[in-house]
């Protein structure tokens, strides 16, 4: 049987390169003359001749061994423009005896008479490599002078007069708003994909395809009307929504090669060159997230309260102080109202053989103790501004560098230990004497608090290695910092983006009480203790409670009470906010409670016994530092004077 290869394609110069349909007549001709006629035909049209892997090529090739005879195309570079591959193709036609005719130059591939074969594949791959050298020199001369050749992302267009310059279109623009603050608040590419669905928020084929059409241009191109995990990424890692054009950042070195990445300072990048959706600090936030999620195995719905569908403002810097781990959102519902708390992950999952304590903190105290916390950096934040030098920063990485080297030798000695704790449990198995059992729980939980140990300090370790002090505009993201604590002073909470700015990371310890860590080694730089401040302060709060006992002529004592004057002292407190003063009052044994809910809380000191209590707590607490130097440690630490986040769960 004889058969016909016709092939055309985008490399083809089609002045010079005649239509499929005329090389099936000229081939047609040339068998006539030859008294053949051919019996089927294939082909590949708009496939460049340097991929082999064509459709029609592959079926020509699947049938060579069923009942075909010879092969007849126009010319050699209809086969391929690729040297190698096409030499190779001939000897594939001499090994299963098959005929290979090529009608421009007369060749056989079974008499292979043509001395000048060679140069001929290898003259037709240089012409589609010349070919695809010009067109990468054409668009990398347009690149250099940032000219976008391809459509604008979601959110922008082609001004109608002048196609240089680019828009904004204001609804998508809203929608790219709103994708980049839900991830800020913590949710993640699949929560946001599927919130973006279900509002009908059209996706960017749909948009692209109703402006084609509004524009009468005919498309086949895929509608998605879900949007994907892969959108949301895409769209928060497109620095083309803060106005900069970015090119070359694909680019493939092989004809019709893959694409590969072009490093970062390879591309070609223009500052400013087309108006912004979303401002710089906010992008370059979500980045610093975005790396922090994928370090940290974070995903938005771990993000959530479990059961609420509200991300928690914590979820990125909240850990564990003892195993290193999260903590974990939960929440719990009681009769007079919702508690919102977190609780360390391995304490949660695992129990306290992994983790002793449940480090149980309630939100609310949390917010309580950070906003606190931020109120206080306030002044030295605007002095650490206003002086700023690089010395500082770069003695704080010393800092970094010196505490990286103290938990890397922890971890070593950690592993000594486990080292040492396996030889030992060895040696007494081979004692154990039917005992064998014992000696095993007895040591497992030994290793398996070691290796908690080091897990908690590699956690500790990773975290300094993201530290943030090697950005060089860490002076403007300072600024943009203090900006934040304006806002957090003026309303009175933070949310996750405050957050995100501000907080490094916060440890809870065992007792549930936060070490707070700021962002650009600002906790380094202050040169007063926050936590200090907060201690001076609650043990004012403590001592106060304690003198507006003393003073109640009636015999008890009320929350209401207590809330009313100490707010009028000037510490603002609710009739909830106060029951942990009164159940630090219980546990001192000042008060006690009673079955008489117009009296709930029964004076049981005498004034003597709570004169002299008053007298003792102030020289401790109070009047040996009136510098306002109280150690961190003391912050609610005198009788537990905070209900534990755990108490009545």
């Amino acid at each position: 049987m004889n058969v016909g290869y016709v092939r055309l394609s985008r490399d083809d110069d089609k002045r010079n390169y005649v239509s499929i349909e005329n090389q099936k007549l000229i081939i047609s001709q040339f068998a006539a003359e030859c008294n053949m006629v051919i019996d089927r035909w294939y082909e590949d049209d708009g496939v460049s001749g340097y991929i082999f892997n064509r459709p029609g090529l592959n079926q020509l090739m699947d049938d060579l061994d069923k009942d075909i005879d010879r092969v007849f195309v126009k010319d050699l570079s209809r086969v391929g423009r690729h040297n190698a591959k096409v030499l190779l193709l001939l000897e594939d036609f001499k090994e299963r005896k098959k005929e290979l005719i090529v009608v421009d130059t007369n060749y056989n591939s079974e008499t292979d008479d043509d001395d000048t074969i060679g140069i001929t594949t290898w003259y037709n791959e240089k012409y589609v490599k010349d070919i695809s050298r010009k067109i990468k020199r054409a668009l990398e001369a347009r690149q250099k002078e940032g000219i976008l050749m391809t459509q604008p992302p979601f959110g922008y267009k082609r001004n109608e007069i002048d196609k240089s310059k680019i828009e904004i279109i204001p609804k998508e623009a809203e929608y790219v708003k709103m994708v980049y603050d839900l991830y800020l608040k913590g949710s993640g590419y699949r929560m946001i994909a599927n919130y973006l669905t279900e509002n009908k928020v059209p996706t960017p084929s749909m948009v692209r395809h109703e402006r084609e059409l509004e524009e009468g241009k005919i498309t086949k191109r895929q509608i998605v009307t879900v949007w994907s995990d892969s959108m949301v990424k895409d769209m928060l890692g497109n620095d083309f929504y803060i106005g900069t054009l970015r090119l070359r950042k694909r680019a493939r070195s092989t004809v019709h090669g893959k694409d590969k990445r072009v490093p970062k300072d390879e591309q070609y990048v223009f500052e400013n060159h087309h108006p912004a959706i979303i401002d710089k600090a906010s992008f370059d936030l979500i980045q610093d997230m975005k790396e922090k999620r994928v370090k940290n195995n974070y995903r938005g719905s771990r993000g959530q309260w479990i059961g609420s569908e509200i991300p928690n403002p914590f979820g990125s810097c909240l850990f564990c102080k003892d195993c290193g781990r999260r903590l974990t959102p939960i929440r719990r519902t009681t009769s007079s109202r919702e508690r919102k708390y977190y609780i360390c992950t391995t304490y949660n999952t695992k129990g306290k053989r992994y983790c002793s304590k449940s480090h149980l903190i309630e939100e609310e105290d949390l917010m309580e103790d950070v906003v606190t916390y931020i109120k206080l950096c306030r002044d030295s934040l605007c002095e650490v501004i206003a002086t700023y030098d690089m010395k500082d920063f770069d003695s704080e990485k010393r800092t970094v560098e010196e505490k990286r080297s103290e938990i890397q030798n922890q971890i070593d000695e950690r592993k000594k230990q486990l080292k040492v704790l396996f030889t030992q449990k060895v040696r007494d198995l081979s004692n154990a004497h039917g005992n064998e059992d014992i000696v095993n729980e007895t040591y497992d939980a030994l290793q398996q608090d070691i290796l908690s140990q080091i897990h908690g300090l590699e956690m500790q370790l990773s975290e300094l290695n993201d530290t943030s002090l090697e950005n060089e505009d860490v002076k403007d993201k300072l600024q943009n910092a203090l900006q934040v604590v304006d806002k957090i002073i003026e309303n009175g909470i933070l949310d996750r983006k405050d957050i995100e700015i501000l907080i490094e990371r916060i440890e809870v310890d065992e007792d549930g009480l936060p070490e707070i860590e700021l962002k650009y080694g600002l906790s380094g730089l202050i040169k007063y203790s926050p936590a200090q401040e907060m201690n001076r302060r609650e043990n004012e709060i403590i001592y106060h409670t304690m003198r507006l006992i003393y003073e109640d002529e009636r015999g008890y004592t009320s929350a209401k009470y207590l809330s009313k004057a100490l707010t009028d002292l000037g510490y603002p407190k609710s009739k909830r906010s106060v029951l942990p003063y009164i159940g630090l009052m219980m546990d001192m044994g000042i008060v006690e409670p009673s079955d008489n809910s117009l009296k709930p809380y029964t004076i049981v000191k005498t004034k003597e016994e709570l004169q002299k209590v008053m007298d003792d707590f102030y020289h401790e607490k109070l009047a040996k530092n009136n510098d306002g130097s109280i150690y961190a440690h003391d912050l609610h630490d005198v009788a537990n004077d905070r209900r534990y986040a755990g108490n009545g769960i």
